[in-house]
C-alpha cells in the first residue's frame, strides 16, 4: 500500500461513525443556553422606569435639560450662548461648539430625542436611534456631544458599538 492512501478497514470506519456523539451533543446544548441566557440577561434587565427627560452634555459639562412630565426645556447657566432653543413641534435645539454643531428634536408626544442634523465629518450620530426610553443614549465624538435619559446609567447598561 503506498503512503497516503487510507485504507480500507479504516474507511469503513469512517463509514460507520455517527455524525455526531452524545459528548458532541452536550456540549452544544451547553453553548446554546449559555448564548440563550445571556441574550436574555441583556434585554431582560433593561430599564422600564418611565421615560422622564434627556440632558444634553458638551465635553462631560450639561448644558441643557428637558422634562417631558413638565414640558419644560431649560438651558443651564453655564451654557447661555452655546445652547439654542428653537420653538415648534418637534422642539428643535442646537448646540454650538468651537468646531461646529449639533442640533436635535425633542418630540414630546412621542416622547422621543433624535439627532437631525451636525456639521461634523462622518455624521454618525445622525443614524443613531432615537431615545425613547431609559436605555438610550446618543453620542457625537468630534464635537463631545451627548444626549442621555435623566436616569441613564452607563454601569448598566449594554451600549451596542
Amino acid at each position: 500500500m503506498s503512503r497516503g492512501r487510507m485504507s480500507l478497514k479504516k474507511i469503513e470506519d469512517l463509514k460507520s461513525d455517527k455524525a455526531f456523539r452524545w459528548p458532541d451533543l452536550i456540549v452544544y446544548g451547553v453553548i446554546a443556553l449559555i448564548i440563550a441566557a445571556i441574550f436574555l440577561s441583556v434585554f431582560l434587565t433593561r430599564n422600564r422606569d418611565s421615560f422622564q427627560g434627556i440632558r444634553a452634555y458638551v465635553a462631560g459639562r450639561a448644558v441643557f435639560e428637558y422634562d417631558f412630565e413638565s414640558g419644560k426645556a431649560s438651558v443651564l447657566s453655564a451654557a447661555e450662548g452655546e445652547v439654542e432653543v428653537i420653538d415648534g413641534s418637534p422642539l428643535k435645539v442646537r448646540i454650538n461648539v468651537d468646531n461646529g454643531y449639533n442640533i436635535f428634536e425633542i418630540d414630546a408626544d412621542k416622547r422621543s430625542v433624535k439627532m437631525v442634523e451636525a456639521d461634523c465629518v462622518k455624521r454618525d450620530c445622525i443614524y443613531t436611534p432615537a431615545i425613547t426610553d431609559n436605555n438610550g443614549i446618543i453620542y457625537c465624538s468630534p464635537h463631545g456631544v451627548r444626549i442621555e435619559p435623566f436616569d441613564f446609567n452607563a454601569l448598566n447598561q449594554y451600549i451596542p458599538m
